[in-house]
C-alpha cells in the first residue's frame, strides 16, 4: 500500500501542514521535528507525488546538468559535486551530455527553457551565448567550467585555468626544458584559451619566445591525442616536453611514445590535467596538475540553488590547483 502524506504526519505526531513544508521547504521548522519527519519518510521510501505538487507550484524540483565534455575523471568528479548538493537539498538532477556538439546542445537548452526543469548548470561547447540561450527566460542558469568572451548576468563557477597553464609549464621549465609542446583539447574555449595565456606567461618569464607550431589539437581522444604528439614530434624534433590538457589523452600520448620508441621521462617528459585513475600505476607513474572539481561542482549547485530561491550567494572562484608530482618529469635536465 502506498504510504500517504497523512500517514507520515501522523507517525511523526505532527500535522499535515508541518510535514508539508518539511518536504517543500516553505516554513522553518525545528531541527529535531524535520529530522524526525525526515527519518520517517526515508524509512518508507516515502515519494511526494509531483504532479500533483507541480500543478500548485509550478516547480519541477529538478536540476538539468548540461555538459559538453567527453567524460572523463575530471567531469564525473564535477557530476559528483553537481549531485551531491543537489541531493543534500533534495533537487532531482537531469543529466546530458552533448559531446560537443553546438547544434544539438541549442536544442536541449531551448527544451529544458521551456519549463522542463527548475534551473541549468552549464558547461557549454559555444562561447555564442546569445546564439544559444534564450536570454527572455526566466530559468536561472549557471555556467560551469566554461567562461564567455562577453559580458552576460549568469554566474560563472570555474577553476583558474590560466594558474593551472602558468603553474604546469613553469614546472617543465625549471626542470631545464625550453621547447615544451602542448596539447589541447577543444579550440577556442575559454579553459583551452586561458591554460595557453598561463603557459605563454610562464615562457616569458624565462624569455622563452611563443611558438604556435607547439600547439597541437587533440580533439579531447586517446586517438586524437596519439595523432598530436606524433604530429608535434614529427614537426617539432627538438620537443623534450608535453603539456597534455586531459587524462584519456594524457594516455593516448603514452601510447604514441612508445610506439615511437621514445622513453619517459628521458627522452620526453609529460605533465597531464586532472589526477585520474591510472595516472599513479602507468609506467612511470604521471605528474599531474588538478583542480578541486567536486568543490566546484558543488559550488556550482549552491549558487544555482540560491538564484532559483532569490537567495544572494558569494560568486567567489577561489579554486586553487594542485602539482602532484611523480616520475614523468624526471630530473633536472642540463
Amino acid at each position: 500500500m502506498r504510504i500517504t502524506i497523512s500517514d507520515i504526519a501522523e507517525e511523526a505526531g505532527v500535522s499535515i501542514a508541518t510535514v508539508s513544508h518539511v518536504i517543500n521547504g516553505t516554513k522553518n521548522i525545528s531541527e529535531k521535528r524535520k529530522r524526525k519527519i525526515l527519518e520517517i519518510i526515508e524509512k518508507h521510501n516515502y515519494v511526494p507525488h509531483s504532479a500533483a505538487k507541480n500543478l500548485r507550484t509550478s516547480k519541477t524540483n529538478t536540476i538539468a546538468l548540461v555538459i559538453s565534455s567527453f567524460l572523463d575523471d575530471y567531469i564525473i568528479k564535477l557530476m559528483e559535486g553537481v549531485s551531491k548538493k543537489a541531493k543534500e537539498n533534495r533537487y532531482n538532477l537531469l543529466f546530458v551530455n552533448t559531446h560537443e556538439d553546438a547544434n544539438y546542445e541549442k536544442k536541449i537548452i531551448n527544451l529544458l527553457q521551456s519549463g522542463k526543469v527548475d534551473g541549468i548548470i552549464l558547461s557549454s561547447a559555444s562561447i555564442d551565448l546569445e546564439s544559444l540561450i534564450d536570454m527572455n527566460s526566466n530559468i536561472p542558469i549557471v555556467l560551469l567550467n566554461r567562461s564567455t568572451s562577453k559580458e552576460c548576468d549568469y554566474p560563472v563557477i570555474t577553476g583558474n585555468d590560466y594558474e593551472v597553464g602558468y603553474k604546469a609549464t613553469k614546472h617543465l621549465l625549471d626542470k631545464g626544458h625550453k621547447q615544451i609542446g602542448f596539447i589541447y583539447a577543444i579550440p577556442n574555449v575559454s579553459p583551452t584559451v586561458n591554460r595557453i595565456n598561463g603557459y605563454k606567461k610562464a615562457l616569458e618569464e624565462y624569455s622563452i619566445p611563443f611558438d604556435n607550431n607547439l600547439l597541437e589539437w587533440g580533439k579531447a581522444t586517446k586517438e586524437g591525442s596519439a595523432e598530436a604528439t606524433k604530429a608535434l614530434i614529427k614537426r617539432n624534433p627538438s620537443i623534450s616536453a608535453l603539456f597534455v590538457q586531459k587524462d584519456v589523452m594524457t594516455i593516448g600520448t603514452v601510447m604514441a611514445l612508445r610506439e615511437m620508441n621514445l622513453s619517459i621521462p628521458e627522452d620526453i617528459a609529460i605533465i597531464g590535467f586532472g589526477d585520474f585513475t591510472s595516472a599513479d600505476v602507468l609506467d612511470p607513474p604521471i605528474t599531474v596538475i588538478t583542480m578541486p572539481a567536486i568543490e566546484i561542482g558543488e559550488k556550482a549547485c549552491e549558487v544555482l540553488i540560491k538564484e532559483m530561491q532569490k537567495k544572494p550567494y558569494s560568486n567567489n572562484n577561489d579554486f586553487p590547483c594542485k602539482l602532484i608530482i611523480r616520475d614523468s618529469c624526471g630530473i633536472q635536465r642540463k
